[in-house]
């Protein structure tokens, strides 16, 4: 599939010559441009890509974000707390309690760390950084065999990836990235108002 299938019918000829003008694993270019849904909605991203390699064997890579605040980004059906947005605000406020609640009541008190590692691991994807063991550990104030732990207990559950050799980088499955966005986007069932 090509990502002109998906594409604003309006958009395409803007679309398809700015990726044309993208030099082979040069400067990435920020596109702001609009997707068909599968419901039939428009969504207005801006994804920032770059093309690797050159003929048959290059590709196009990119990072979409919300390119309107997000009451205006969904014209048609809406699913707020689905909105990768929302996704990611939610997992920054909830890693900030944690932060808040440890430094106030003491670390000792609480021991949520598969949680706070899936958490901290998910931002970084969201933020398009990479997520080190080293900088997880010192993000989440553990040492790093205690974390080491942590990650295998993840692993064996299929959340995580083995971390990379080479940069010690951690990246959530599929079935990670799915499982904490089903849980980011549940509501509580009782109001608490």
């Amino acid at each position: 599939m090509s990502y002109t299938s998906i594409t604003h019918p309006e958009d395409i000829a803007r679309n398809v010559s700015q990726v044309q003008a993208l030099r082979p694993n040069g400067q990435s270019q920020s596109i702001r441009k609009r997707y068909l849904g599968g419901d039939g909605s428009i969504i207005t991203l801006t994804v920032q890509v770059l093309r690797i390699g050159s003929g048959e064997s290059g590709h196009l890579v990119g990072t979409m974000s919300a390119a309107a605040p997000l009451g205006s980004m969904i014209a048609g059906p809406r699913h707020d707390d689905r909105l990768p947005h929302s996704l990611w605000r939610r997992a920054k406020d909830l890693l900030a309690v944690m932060q808040a609640r440890d430094k106030t009541l003491g670390g000792d008190l609480f021991a949520d760390h598969a949680w706070a590692l899936l958490l901290s691991v998910y931002v970084a994807e969201a933020e398009s950084r990479i997520a080190t063991v080293d900088s997880v550990a010192s993000q989440l104030g553990l040492n790093r065999a205690t974390l080491d732990r942590w990650i295998r207990v993840l692993e064996a559950k299929s959340l995580v990836d083995p971390p990379d050799s080479m940069r010690q980088a951690l990246q959530l499955t599929r079935s990670g990235i799915d499982d904490v966005e089903r849980l980011l986007s549940t509501r509580s069932l009782v109001d608490v108002s």
